[in-house]
């Protein structure tokens, strides 16, 4: 039944939004981590230019250094794909596919960062250039019967790829609104610290002026106090 089968479409396709990959960890320098993600056969049956698509955002710990990273896109093949070099904040990388497999995406965090490198991979996935093709046509029943809906493989091929399609443009979407998210989230970090920041050293600094205000008093009271008399005899 095509009732039956347009489920099933759906519920794979619910399965692969929800597969976004997003991951943060630690890199000390020198080190290197990489991530996969693995592209079924299906998804090159999707009209359009097939890409990996992702976004990174780097971060540190360090009050006194700025970590800063390179990152390398891999083919199943071992291929490189995609490089970028000092990376200190973030990127967005979006590149031509080449066929089903596992796809890696690396960090290297270089000696000369001096300090480790918190990296957030915010998601990491396949999309597909939009190419317009035009309306699903899926023959119905006529007026009189409409339990007898059919619809030939081409067809249901076509609502397959689709639906594909649909799961991939989520997955990208999904994986935007994570990256304005984290950005929104570092933002608040950053102004919170900055306002931590901000208190510690106004606190400090008014300490300091009642402190210098306390010894120009003493001391002026110093100036002011009154002497032992003295007298001599004739």
């Amino acid at each position: 039944m095509l009732q039956a089968s347009l489920a099933h479409f759906f519920a794979v396709s619910l399965v692969l939004v929800c597969h976004v990959a997003a991951v943060k960890v630690t890199i000390a320098p020198g080190r290197t981590e990489c991530m996969g993600e693995t592209v079924e056969a299906d998804h090159f049956s999707v009209p359009g230019g097939p890409r990996i698509d992702g976004r990174v955002l780097v971060s540190g710990n360090s009050q006194y250094y700025v970590p800063f990273v390179t990152i390398r896109v891999l083919s199943p093949t071992g291929d490189q794909l995609w490089q970028q070099q000092h990376v200190y904040s973030e990127t967005h990388f979006n590149v031509g596919a080449r066929g089903p497999g596992a796809y890696k995406v690396c960090f290297y965090n270089p000696w000369e960062s001096r300090t480790d490198a918190v990296v957030d991979l915010v998601y990491f996935t396949l999309a597909h250039l939009r190419r317009g093709s035009g309306p699903i046509n899926i023959p119905k029943g006529t007026q009189d019967d409409r339990n007898k809906e059919m619809a030939s493989q081409d067809h249901m091929e076509d609502v397959r790829r689709t639906i594909y399609g649909m799961s991939e443009f989520m997955q990208v979407i999904q994986g935007s609104q994570k990256y304005l998210q984290r950005k929104l989230e570092r933002h608040q970090q950053t102004m919170e610290s900055n306002r931590r920041r901000t208190l510690l050293y106004t606190g400090l600094e008014m300490g300091a002026l009642i402190l210098v205000g306390l010894i120009q008093v003493l001391a002026v009271m110093g100036f002011f106090k009154p002497g032992k008399s003295v007298k001599a005899s004739v």
